[in-house]
């Protein structure tokens, strides 16, 4: 019997393989009963079992398929890590229909779209710095939150989730066209604690899930329909005003006493911070911080004043950095003044403009899920409300959202050039915007900015101080890379 995780030939009727111990009894397709390898039928509902292809030389070991930076990460905390209690989120992804694709198709085929299939998950899993943990044939199941810690871990795997969605939607398209397969891929997640046990050289983590972690996961999947993501109620509590989702009441999972709550993903609500979110539910009195506000409304008279400034606030995570933000443009409600912002997120260093890229929208009005003709439309409304002079920067924005340019000339420009021009535009805006009233930028998280964006601000800063902008950043201490500190600013 081969092992579907690293295709170690074992002998008949075993239940773990001998070479790296993973369970060799497969799950049923439709009813999700465990079966021993003999089995071609399900013996719980009679579902017919395919053999599960054997993942690719590169998929064999978690050493040849993670990128460097992560294991490295892994292999530098692993000591720390080991016997822990973890929170995490785990994440099932399954083939909707792989039994009746496998048997219309020769075995090399099949293995051949699959391992395609598992690079594109892979590459998602990996952007928002997840493992895989193991390759179950048709699918694979992925933690976020361990061995690598994130406080964010559940929103981690969500985005991952969704991205797995997208590529795997493009995929799916290319197979229907050339080959008249349907590929749908369905997904299910569930949060909580699993005890971390050894990490090998290989980077194979074994853990153990504390109460029914990893099972509750395994059974969202199968009440996924294809093209589905589902959660279930642990991680909806994690995850709530981060992204749109559907409530799909109280569900009977085969093995739990009582029904258990689940929701369909939608899509993400673009970038917000846990006080966005927690404002939603109302937030405690705000006290004390009269000194900070005080210095911010000083310097926020002498931007009106057409002296602008760069104002740093830097706190420990949860001090309320955010807080006084935001009572301080609560103070600036009746004031003639444009308020923007734009967030680093701590998986976001190579996302090249990101911070950028929330402040145009934010400027723009964009939502989550406009087309290209709807962004392109309020990239123009938006920039021609600040003057005719910022037409020739329309193309160069519209670029950088993504949307095409409207401008043959801005995509036959080399890279320096265009990097160049683009700068000029975003200064353009700045200066243009300040001019009509006075405009307050506001960059949260700058500890985890990436460098294109670092150079852009230091590239803004230069025109500030004679501008009517105020350039407030928030950071945290032990910050290695922070931009700016070289601009003459005023610490908070």
């Amino acid at each position: 019997m081969r092992c579907p995780q690293c295709g170690h030939d074992n002998p008949a009727q075993v239940r773990f393989c001998g070479e790296c111990g993973t369970r060799i009894e497969g799950l049923c397709p439709n009813c999700g009963t465990s079966n021993p390898p003999i089995n071609k039928f399900c013996h719980q509902c009679g579902q017919a079992l395919a053999p599960a292809p054997t993942p690719a030389v590169r998929f064999a070991s978690p050493q040849s398929y993670t990128p460097p930076h992560l294991a490295e990460k892994i292999l530098t905390s692993r000591t720390a890590l080991e016997g822990e209690r973890k929170q995490v989120t785990v994440l099932f992804t399954d083939v909707s229909g792989f039994t009746s694709i496998s048997e219309r198709l020769d075995p090399e085929e099949v293995h051949q779209f699959m391992n395609r299939a598992f690079e594109l998950i892979l590459g998602e899993v990996h952007r928002y710095e997840g493992t895989i943990n193991q390759f179950l044939g048709d699918g694979v199941m992925a933690l976020f939150g361990a061995p690598i810690a994130h406080e964010d871990h559940a929103q981690r795997a969500v985005h991952a989730a969704l991205g797995m969605q997208r590529v795997l939607h493009g995929y799916g398209a290319e197979l229907q066209r050339t080959q008249g397969i349907t590929f749908r891929v369905r997904m299910g997640l569930n949060t909580g604690l699993v005890v971390v046990g050894s990490i090998g050289d290989n980077l194979r983590m074994d853990y153990t899930a504390v109460g029914d972690t990893t099972n509750l996961a395994s059974r969202m999947v199968n009440l996924a329909e294809s093209g589905q993501i589902l959660i279930a109620e642990d991680t909806h509590r994690a995850v709530r005003g981060y992204f749109v989702t559907r409530p799909l009441g109280a569900q009977v999972i085969k093995g739990k006493a009582e029904p258990v709550n689940a929701y369909e993903v939608v899509r993400a609500r673009g970038l917000r911070t846990r006080l966005e979110v927690g404002a939603e539910r109302g937030l405690t009195p705000f006290v004390g911080r009269e000194h900070e506000l005080t210095l911010l409304q000083e310097r926020w008279a002498s931007t009106q004043a057409g002296r602008g400034q760069v104002i740093l606030l830097m706190g420990e995570a949860g001090i309320g950095k955010s807080r006084l933000l935001l009572e301080f443009q609560r103070r600036l409600a009746d004031a003639p003044v444009t308020w923007l912002t734009g967030r680093c997120i701590s998986y976001g260093k190579e996302m090249a403009y990101l911070p950028l890229i929330d402040l145009l929208k934010h400027n723009c009005q964009i939502e989550e899920g406009d087309d290209d003709a709807t962004v392109s439309a309020k990239i123009e409304r938006g920039m021609g409300a600040l003057g005719e002079e910022l037409q020739p920067a329309i193309p160069h924005i519209k670029y950088l959202l993504s949307v095409p340019p409207g401008d043959d000339a801005v995509l036959r420009l080399d890279a320096q050039q265009r990097r160049l021009k683009l700068f000029a535009a975003l200064q353009a805006m700045m200066l243009q915007g300040g001019q009509r009233r006075p405009l307050v930028l506001v960059v949260e998280d700058l500890h985890w900015i990436d460098k294109t964006s670092e150079d852009v601000l230091l590239h803004l800063a230069d025109s500030i101080p004679t501008a009517r902008v105020l350039l407030l950043v928030t950071y945290r201490p032990g910050a290695t890379s922070i931009p700016l500190r070289s601009a003459p600013t005023r610490r908070a």
